[in-house]
């Protein structure tokens, strides 16, 4: 590691990883297949309420305590990109730790072109599954 903002970057990501995993392991996924977040005290999706279809984030945290108790099948109906994104907070856990351990920065991650192309395809992703989710959404009844 370079400097004293490396060890934080990794330190941060580390703790922030393992905080985001053991509060979905806590709360408990909504049926409905969003939602989930009102449990933090987060108000109900604006989106949502104004328009009556899911926003792109509808249902992330709901694929999140899906996904920890692993069961994947009801964390990809709750968000389809919330599996990968589930993922990638699993997997910086044994990134971070590596990294402190060898004293690499993350910098020598973000700052490759596969990186760049990551985020490209991520993105792109994010979009495909707020697709999905308009397809297969079911309009609450009022």
């Amino acid at each position: 590691m370079n400097s004293r903002t490396d060890i934080l970057v990794a330190v941060g990501a580390l703790v922030s990883a393992c905080a985001v995993l053991a509060i979905a392991a806590r709360l408990t996924p909504a049926a409905a297949g969003y939602g989930t977040h009102t449990e933090l005290g987060l108000p109900p999706c604006n989106f949502l309420r104004l328009t009556h279809w899911p926003c792109p984030s509808c249902g992330l945290t709901t694929c999140f305590a899906w996904a920890v108790r692993l069961q994947f099948r009801n964390a990809f109906l709750a968000n389809p990109f919330g599996i990968l994104a589930f993922l990638g907070t699993v997997s910086l856990i044994p990134t971070s730790i590596v990294l402190l351990w060898r004293r690499i920065s993350f910098r020598r991650i973000t700052e490759t072109v596969a990186f760049t192309r990551a985020i490209y395809v991520s993105t792109a992703l994010y979009v495909l599954s707020w697709f999905f989710k308009l397809a297969e959404f079911h309009h609450p009844i009022q």
